[in-house]
């Protein structure tokens, strides 16, 4: 090759050189956002048809904001937007005139571009524009954000699927240790608190001084006039020991002490009570105001066992604190109700429970239920076939479940009879559902 030659050559591969830096220079004026396909300018309708080489900008300047600009009265002019630009979001028009770029003055073509460059990708473009006599600021839309990438269980790898198994399980355990091992609650039932009693076995004619009699719980007692939870439970078992036996003139009189309790559901306490009122058919049955069991000639005898008994098994007895009783038991022993209270009641049909105190804001209220209504069946069994204590029990739950109860209005037929659902422990306020506070603790105040 000749000298001639290769110097041609030489400066070819410059040129072809330094027109790559210069592409390869050319910085992407957002990296945070993926470059634009250039498209061609649309050209204001009113624009100016020719200008001088000098003034007119060229298309190719400030691609990436998509505007064609030239210098103006202290401003730079618009004279085309390019569709799907950065300025067509922005809401710039052919015509306008372009004051302020991102806070920062464009009184110049030049001016606009070096606020274009310092644009913070992070935050939103704006610009005020003089739109005729007008000034227009604009601004680009908000930027959103990216959602959060999530996985659901299928995108679980087996040992990501084990492990989780693993943890639902220890957080299960861990939930019912809570439960069993959740601190005791010290409810305080104050002296002179009454509940009913009954012999199942009845009190034989045999009894004397120094026995020992078991009876349960029939009418239960509650933490208080609502009734929303039960201290002592229905068939709950109380002792009594005979301290005194005397009889007179066909008369027998019993002076019983009560000394002790097991709770059902809970544990053993220590009470002190005594005898106020007797309830029953069994004539000539009292109580004195000292509390001695006065009890008349007794007629009724047991076939079975052929043995008479001095007190029958459906006769009931008031028991009397004489001091306080405290009952520590967790949260789970306490049954709660649905807000309503009954008494027997007897019919052509057999027995039957009618509904006596019902309490604002609790679920009985909200079904319907009211007082005087009749209940005939309680959680699937007919009311004849329980006795006071066994519809109570029956009444009462964990909170947060339901009992079902069927009810007739007062003189109504049995075809009219309805089926409410009722949930136990909870009360409305605006038809808003919320548990009730455990028994006696009150809000304010602590309850142990």
């Amino acid at each position: 090759m000749s000298p001639t030659e290769r110097h041609s050559a030489l400066a070819l591969c410059l040129l072809l050189a330094a027109a790559g830096s210069a592409r390869a220079a050319t910085p992407n004026p957002n990296p945070g956002r993926p470059a634009r396909t250039a498209k061609p300018p649309a050209a204001a309708e009113s624009a100016p048809k020719a200008e001088s080489p000098a003034t007119v900008v060229p298309e190719t300047a400030l691609a990436e904001l998509g505007v064609s600009l030239r210098d103006g009265d202290n401003s730079a002019a618009v004279l085309s937007v390019w569709p799907d630009s950065e300025s067509s979001e922005l809401g710039v028009l052919p015509q306008d005139r372009l004051v302020y770029l991102n806070a920062a003055a464009a009184h110049s073509r030049a001016a606009a571009a070096q606020a274009w460059r310092a644009w913070d990708r992070g935050a939103r473009l704006s610009a005020v524009l003089l739109r005729g006599s007008r000034t227009v600021p604009v601004q680009s839309p908000p930027l959103g954000e990216e959602p959060a990438f999530t996985r659901g269980p299928k995108e679980l790898s087996l040992v990501e699927d084990l492990r989780r198994t693993e943890r639902l399980e220890q957080a299960a355990q861990a939930a019912e240790w809570s439960v069993a091992h959740a601190p005791p609650l010290r409810v305080l039932i104050p002296a002179r608190q009454s509940l009913w009693i009954r012999f199942p076995a009845g009190i034989p004619e045999t009894v004397a001084a120094s026995d020992v009699l078991e009876g349960e719980v029939t009418m239960a007692v509650a933490n208080d006039a609502n009734m929303d939870f039960l201290c002592v439970p229905p068939h709950s078992k109380v002792w009594g020991k005979v301290v005194q036996t005397s009889a007179s003139d066909g008369t027998r009189s019993l002076r019983i002490h009560f000394f002790k309790a097991a709770l059902s559901g809970g544990h053993f306490v220590p009470i002190s009570a005594r005898l106020t009122d007797a309830a029953g058919e069994q004539p000539v049955v009292r109580v004195s105001p000292g509390g001695t069991l006065v009890v008349g000639d007794s007629v009724a005898t047991d076939p079975k066992k052929r043995r008479r008994r001095l007190l029958e098994p459906a006769m009931r007895l008031r028991l009397e604190l004489l001091e306080p009783l405290v009952i520590t038991e967790p949260p789970q022993f306490y049954s709660a109700g649905p807000g309503f209270w009954i008494n027997t009641k007897e019919t052509e049909t057999g027995w039957v429970f009618k509904v006596t105190l019902l309490i604002s804001g609790r679920s009985a209220e909200k079904e319907g239920l009211r007082v005087g209504d009749i209940i005939t069946e309680i959680a699937g069994r007919a009311a004849g076939n329980l006795d006071f204590s066994s519809a109570l029990a029956a009444i009462y739950g964990p909170p947060g479940t339901t009992v079902q109860i069927v009810v007739l209005k007062p003189g109504a037929a049995e075809s009219e009879a309805r089926t409410l659902e009722l949930k136990r422990g909870v009360r409305f306020t605006d038809g808003v559902e919320s548990p009730l506070p455990l028994p006696f603790e009150k809000p304010g105040t602590d309850s142990n």
